[in-house]
C-alpha cells in the first residue's frame, strides 16, 4: 500500500533504459542531420541571343554559342526536406549586330561572362505531384563590347538578386530512360548596372565620359528543363531553355569630367538561351 520505492537493484535497470532512450533519440537526430551531401557537376553549351529594343524597334542583336559550367551540392534530410547550393558560370564571344549612337550600322564582337550563386530550399518532402523548391540567388553579367574604327566599345556589368520557385516533376519511365521535367521561375528584387565607356567622348566639347552606375529595371526569368538518365546511372542529360526579360531602366545622369552632359539608361532587353548539358553525380 502507498508509494513504492525502487531498491538498489532496480536503479541500474532504470538508468540503462534512460541511456537506451537517449541513445535512440541521438541516433534519430543524427540521422536527420547527417545525410551525405550529394554533389553534381555539369558542363554544356548553349546558343545565346540577346536583343535590345526601344519603342518597339530592335536596336541590336548579339548571338552565338556560350559554354556552361554548373556545380551543385544537395543535402537531403530524413524528413524529406532538402537544402542545395548551386554555382553556375557561363562565357563566350557573340556576334554583335547593332548601330552607333548616330544610327549607323555597327558590327563587332561582344564577350559575355556570367556567374551565379543560388540557395535552394525544399521545405516539404516530395509529393506525388513532384517537388516544390524556394530559391534565392545572385547573378552577375558582364558584356564586353569591342571597339571598332567607327565606334568605341564599352564594358557593362550587371548585378542582381533574385527570388523564385522551382518545380520538379516525378521521374517518368520512357523506353529505358527516366525523364524529369522541371520549371523554374524567378524575379529580381535588386538590380544594379555599371558602365565603363572606355574613353568615349561627348560630342560637343569632346570630354571623356565618366563611368556610370544606376538602377536597373526589374528582371524576370523562366527556365524549362528536361532531364533524362538511365536507371541507377550517375550520368544524366538535360535540354534547357531559358529567357530573361526586363523593361527599360530609369534614366540616370551622364557626366563628363564631372559635368552633366545628359542622361543614360538601359533599353528594354531580353536574353534567350537554349542548350544541352551533361551531368554526373558524385
Amino acid at each position: 500500500m502507498g508509494s513504492r520505492f525502487a531498491g538498489p537493484a532496480a536503479l541500474p535497470a532504470a538508468r540503462a533504459r534512460q541511456v537506451a532512450w537517449a541513445a535512440a533519440l541521438a541516433a534519430a537526430a543524427t540521422g536527420a542531420l547527417a545525410q551525405p551531401i550529394e554533389f553534381t557537376g555539369s558542363v554544356g553549351v548553349s546558343q545565346r541571343r540577346l536583343q535590345e529594343r526601344s519603342a518597339g524597334a530592335t536596336l541590336l542583336t548579339e548571338q552565338g554559342p556560350v559554354g556552361v559550367l554548373q556545380l551543385e551540392g544537395t543535402r537531403n534530410y530524413a524528413d524529406g526536406k532538402a537544402l542545395s547550393v548551386r554555382f553556375t558560370a557561363l562565357g563566350g564571344d557573340l556576334d554583335y549586330d547593332g548601330q552607333t549612337q548616330a544610327g549607323a550600322p555597327l558590327s563587332t564582337r561582344s564577350r559575355h561572362s556570367e556567374a551565379g550563386l543560388d540557395l535552394l530550399v525544399r521545405p516539404h518532402a516530395p509529393a506525388p505531384w513532384g517537388e516544390a523548391w524556394l530559391t534565392l540567388g545572385w547573378l552577375g553579367n558582364r558584356r564586353d563590347i569591342r571597339s571598332t574604327p567607327a565606334a568605341t566599345g564599352l564594358l557593362e556589368d550587371s548585378s542582381s538578386v533574385w527570388a523564385g520557385l522551382r518545380w520538379r516533376a516525378p521521374q517518368l519511365p520512357a523506353a529505358g530512360w527516366q525523364l524529369r521535367p522541371e520549371v523554374e521561375g524567378r524575379i529580381s528584387v535588386w538590380h544594379r548596372i555599371d558602365v565603363d565607356f572606355r574613353g568615349a567622348r561627348e560630342p560637343l566639347a569632346l570630354r571623356p565620359l565618366d563611368d556610370a552606375s544606376f538602377e536597373g529595371a526589374r528582371r524576370r526569368q523562366l527556365v524549362l528543363r528536361l532531364v533524362g538518365s538511365r536507371p541507377e546511372s550517375p550520368w544524366s542529360w538535360a535540354l534547357e531553355w531559358s529567357r530573361i526579360t526586363q523593361g527599360e531602366s530609369p534614366s540616370a545622369p551622364l557626366t563628363a569630367n564631372g559635368a552633366p552632359v545628359g542622361t543614360v539608361r538601359q533599353p528594354e532587353l531580353s536574353i534567350e538561351d537554349f542548350g544541352l548539358r551533361v551531368s554526373r553525380r558524385f
